[in-house]
């Protein structure tokens, strides 16, 4: 913290290295096909501490160990926990994964993600396991209202899990949330050479204050709210990292082109 700002560090793209194995992370499977590429999702699980599918998702998981040779590949095919309101889980699927912890959510208050991360704070308390952060598969394609949903949670999150990162990771995307302060985001090489895009936006209230360096198009203190400026379809310059120092909540996204190959 400086001048009382807090800082914050971001390299999530790095929770998606097959070849990290220090970093120890959180993984839920929500209720969206699984389009993540086949071999990384495999390595993404097999290298997970904690393993969540949520109501529906353990169906696509369970449909997703009988493609291809995936099933030989996976070290333990059995979800740590399964949880949700179950309204979605096949009885076929609840079967093959007889030993996983079965928690049953059924408050209609919360979605099945908002209480998915509930559930995965007992158990990490529970059990004393520490994460580095929580990755949460979940495609950003279909029902408009569930993807606004699924960015609610991203911002209900800290009140849940603390200072514990939580990134939805889509089939080429990867969007978590800044809290105010200054932020330093490391941008893989490859992402700044092919101009993968970006975003920052203030959901449910404005921003009074953004500034931005390491965009092709940087934001000066300028604000930024629904109606008005957003930061979408930007991109990088040459920089490896991008600072964004903020007044207000914002979601930050970027697409990872071909970089979870």
């Amino acid at each position: 913290m400086m001048n009382g700002v807090k800082e914050y560090k971001w390299n999530p793209v790095e929770f998606l290295n097959p070849k990290n194995t220090s970093l120890k992370y959180a993984l839920l499977i929500l209720n969206r096909p699984i389009n993540y590429n086949h071999d990384s999702m495999i390595s993404l699980w097999n290298r997970a501490t904690v393993r969540v599918t949520v109501d529906g998702g353990t169906n696509n998981w369970f449909h997703f160990l009988n493609q291809e040779d995936a099933l030989s590949k996976i070290d333990h095919h059995t979800p740590h926990i399964i949880c949700g309101d179950m309204d979605s889980l096949e009885p076929k699927a609840s079967q093959f994964f007889v030993g996983a912890n079965m928690v049953e959510t059924p408050d209609q208050d919360e979605t099945d993600f908002t209480k998915a991360l509930r559930v995965l704070d007992a158990y990490l308390k529970d059990d004393h396991t520490k994460v580095d952060g929580v990755v949460v598969l979940c495609d950003t394609s279909g029902r408009f209202d569930q993807i606004v949903a699924n960015i609610n949670t991203l911002y209900k999150a800290e009140g849940i899990l603390g200072s514990l990162p939580v990134y939805q990771l889509a089939q080429d995307s990867l969007t978590w949330v800044l809290t105010p302060g200054t932020h330093a985001i490391s941008v893989p090489d490859i992402l700044r050479r092919h101009q993968c895009w970006c975003s920052l936006v203030p959901f449910g209230s404005r921003a009074k204050c953004v500034t931005t360096k390491g965009l092709k198009w940087d934001l000066d203190g300028q604000s930024m709210e629904f109606g008005k400026l957003l930061s979408t379809s930007n991109t990088y310059s040459d920089k490896p990292v991008v600072t964004v120092q903020t007044d207000t909540t914002l979601t930050w996204s970027m697409g990872l082109g071909t970089v979870e190959n």
